[in-house]
């Protein structure tokens, strides 16, 4: 079997990160309503940075059951 090496596409975002060392809490630049939000676990200031996260492949178009109807 060979070692082959899987290449993994990552997307730089922009985020807010947790300012306390101890927390690793962060929150996409998209989904923060305020100008400064607070830290959603331990409540200490945030402030901007970037991140670099995996892209995953999308699979198809997916049904989900929510009671007894289909979306």
């Amino acid at each position: 079997m060979a070692n082959s090496v899987l290449e993994v596409e990552t997307q730089e975002l922009q985020v807010w990160n947790c300012e306390m060392a101890e927390c690793n809490a962060w929150t996409r630049v998209e989904f923060v309503t305020e100008a400064t939000p607070p830290c959603p676990l331990c409540k200490s200031p945030m402030v901007r940075g970037t991140k670099h996260v995996q892209i995953t492949a999308q699979k198809g178009s997916r049904k989900f059951f929510v009671g007894k109807r289909r979306f």
